[in-house]
């Protein structure tokens, strides 16, 4: 499954999106995001497990919109249009209340804080503080929605959650601009 992150890049992709889940009984155990941009050629990868989501999610009680606890297929689905930019707008407002745990209809940082926690990646809140004020126009120190959707449609949290995995990859200059793992 990790070896799929590193599949051949051709030059004519623009945007690569893969989403690799690993299943035992049906039901889904692990789940591991791949998204690549060529415009500033970074590559990023987030994996979560079933075991890791459960064991933090009676800290943090991820929920939906409608204050229901998240299963872990369903707290995966939310996270697709914050790696992708967000395909439509219903997709980032599902995401939007999902993390506005206070349902003050603001995401402030310690909200971003506790994904962070669910997905495993120690991230102190001056780094999430910094990217939320590139888009924070009213300087209030946090999100409203359409904030937040452009929180999303930059990049800003898919560069925040994910493992920018760029300084493992060299691309060569062969026609498939083929990916190389390097140490």
């Amino acid at each position: 499954m990790e070896n799929l992150i590193h599949l051949p890049i051709f030059k004519n992709v623009i945007k690569r999106y893969g989403k690799y889940t690993k299943k035992v009984n049906g039901e889904l155990v692990k789940i591991i995001y791949d998204w690549f941009e060529r415009e500033d050629r970074n590559q990023y990868k987030l994996g979560i497990t079933k075991q890791q989501y459960d064991q933090m999610k009676s800290v943090v009680s991820p929920m939906d919109g409608h204050g229901e606890l998240l299963a872990f297929d369903q707290f995966c689905d939310i996270l697709i249009p914050v790696i992708t930019g967000g395909e439509n707008d219903h997709s980032i407002w599902l995401a939007f209340c999902s993390f506005n745990r206070n349902n003050d209809q603001y995401i402030q940082a310690n909200e971003l804080e506790l994904l962070m926690h669910i997905i495993g990646k120690s991230v102190n809140r001056e780094q999430i503080r910094y990217f939320i004020d590139k888009v924070d126009w009213d300087h209030n120190g946090q999100l409203d929605y359409n904030e937040f959707r452009e929180f999303i449609k930059r990049g800003y949290a898919r560069e925040l959650l994910m493992m920018d995995i760029t300084r493992e990859i060299v691309y060569s200059t062969d026609k498939m601009d083929m990916p190389i793992k390097t140490k």
